[in-house]
């Protein structure tokens, strides 16, 4: 595994202060709103991350893409919703075991 930085001190910051914000107001939300508060902090910092990404700057780049549209669907294709989720799973654990040199 790479250890470079691939995020500024304000991007981790950005994230960090998104995912507590919204975790508090997760006990007053609807139950869809914790996943795409997390896939919309997930798209974050893929998109941060992607263009200074040497191992995984496709992997990141496509994911961040493909996000924004299925949150935006999620109420209209909440089955699309929960497939794109269960994919986006199958797809990391590709990614990470490409990053170790075995193909899955």
């Amino acid at each position: 595994m790479d250890d470079t930085l691939v995020l500024s001190e304000a991007e981790v910051f950005d994230v960090v202060a998104f995912l507590v914000t919204a975790a508090s107001l997760l006990p007053e939300e609807p139950v869809d709103y914790g996943p795409a508060r997390l896939l919309t902090a997930a798209q974050r910092l893929c998109a941060a991350a992607a263009s200074r990404s040497e191992l995984s700057r496709d992997f990141l780049r496509h994911l961040a893409e493909e996000i924004v549209p299925r949150l935006n669907s999620r109420n209209s294709d909440p089955a699309g919703f929960r497939a794109f989720m269960d994919e986006s799973c199958r797809a990391i654990a590709r990614e990470a075991a490409r990053r170790l040199g075995r193909e899955v």
